[in-house]
């Protein structure tokens, strides 16, 4: 697959909603919760926690006192955060969202019971590497390690700086190989199910 075709890839995600200014909820809760639907994890999987990227009493004093449409923007890992004063947050990721339905509850179960090294979010993280994989081999039928490098790690990167290593021999080629559905060639990776 060249750099230049995207077929088979997920779309990226855009997630928008709306901070109203007469509840009790908090607005750093609002654009936490905005940016973890952006990213398809649960807000409290987010980290580093937003306080330690942004100041967030800047967040809370712009919807006090911003106009409507004053927008006050950010990046949180892959993704762009614009909150506006009239309450709208709006989050762009540069990551694909992995769509539920496209892995099979089977291989989720697989993933979820293996042992993975890290943290609760470090694991957390590269089981969803291991399921952006198959889901890219799925889509491509056969692919390279090379491929998903260039493809699946810089969006599912799982906390590792470099792909070589821990995250391609220790977290996603034997979380590939586990799938029943997936064989090794030589050099190429092949989707084998229905």
């Amino acid at each position: 697959m060249s750099r230049d075709d995207t077929a088979g890839r997920p779309e990226h995600a855009t997630h928008e909603t709306h901070h109203p200014p007469a509840t009790d909820t908090s607005p750093i809760v609002s654009v936490t919760t905005a940016i973890a639907a952006a990213r398809d994890e649960a807000p409290m999987d987010l980290v580093p926690p937003l306080e330690s990227i942004v100041d967030t009493d800047v967040i809370r004093a712009h919807f006090e006192e911003a106009g409507d449409e004053e927008r006050f923007s950010f990046r949180y890992k892959d993704c762009s955060i614009a909150i506006f004063g009239n309450g709208r947050i709006v989050v762009e990721t540069d990551r694909p969202r992995l769509p539920k339905r496209d892995v099979p509850d089977r291989i989720r179960r697989l993933v979820e019971d293996r042992y993975i090294p890290g943290t609760g979010t470090e694991q957390t993280e590269r089981r969803q590497a291991i399921l952006a994989a198959y889901h890219y081999l799925t889509g491509q039928g056969s692919a390279r390690r090379s491929d998903f490098i260039r493809e699946v790690y810089p969006c599912y990167p799982g906390g590792y700086a470099i792909p070589d290593g821990g995250w391609w021999e220790t977290i996603v080629k034997p979380g590939l190989g586990a799938c029943p559905d997936i064989a090794k060639g030589n050099a190429m990776w092949y989707y084998v199910g229905d």
